[in-house]
């Protein structure tokens, strides 16, 4: 566009045109219009906190949420859903990574983290087209045995599955946490599926990290 002005300028100078001024002042501002609201959607970048490939899907949700008044935190999620997450039949079924990056003048305990996970589910499944009336999630999460692991925490979500199948699932849950000083924010990095531990999916989801970047 720049280059396509800059001839038409040289080619006025070279070849002298007859035309209306205030047509002219119009197009020149219509023109700057254009190319400033260009620059502006190339300098806005959208949050992320976490590298994953490029076939798992993407959803960016800002907090507070309208669907979850009960989650107290503010500040933004990012998803990635396994390619074949809709999925009852496959192995990726129910399997995607959950990252908040949240204001926090600290780690938040484990108490507040659960509290604002059955939050986010309580209001993420209503409405929905299986049923009107169904089980409230829970989750339990409990410091991690294993040592010199990112995670610290693990644990069980129970939901009614309002999504894919209509019946109550349990889902697999390892939680890590990082807080940022110079932010005063915390990411906290949820990993979820029903296959056990052990199954080859998590080391799919394990390889959905962090960003070097997520605490600016």
């Amino acid at each position: 566009m720049l280059r396509t002005f800059d001839t038409f300028l040289t080619l006025s100078s070279v070849y002298p045109i007859s035309f209306d001024t205030n047509v002219m002042k119009r197009s020149v501002s219509i023109f700057f219009i254009l190319y400033s609201s260009i620059v502006t959607c190339q300098d806005l970048t959208e949050p992320s906190i976490l590298s994953a490939s490029d076939d798992w899907g993407k959803e960016i949700i800002k907090f507070p949420i309208e669907w979850a008044p009960k989650l107290t935190l503010k500040g933004f999620e990012e998803l990635r859903f396994a390619p074949f997450w809709s999925d009852p039949k496959s192995d990726q079924f129910w399997s995607l990574v959950m990252a908040w990056k949240v204001k926090a003048s600290g780690k938040l305990t484990t108490k507040a983290i659960e509290d604002n996970f059955e939050a986010y589910f309580d209001g993420l499944m209503i409405p929905n087209h299986w049923a009107t009336t169904f089980p409230k999630p829970s989750v339990v999460l409990v410091q991690n045995p294993e040592r010199n692991v990112p995670h610290s925490l693990i644990g069980k979500l129970k939901l009614f599955d309002g999504f894919h199948t209509g019946q109550r699932i349990t889902l697999n849950v390892q939680v890590e946490q990082h807080f940022c000083d110079t932010t005063h924010t915390s990411n906290i990095i949820f990993r979820l599926s029903p296959k056990y531990f052990e199954h080859a999916i998590w080391d799919e989801l394990n390889n959905i990290v962090r960003k070097p970047t997520s605490c600016e």
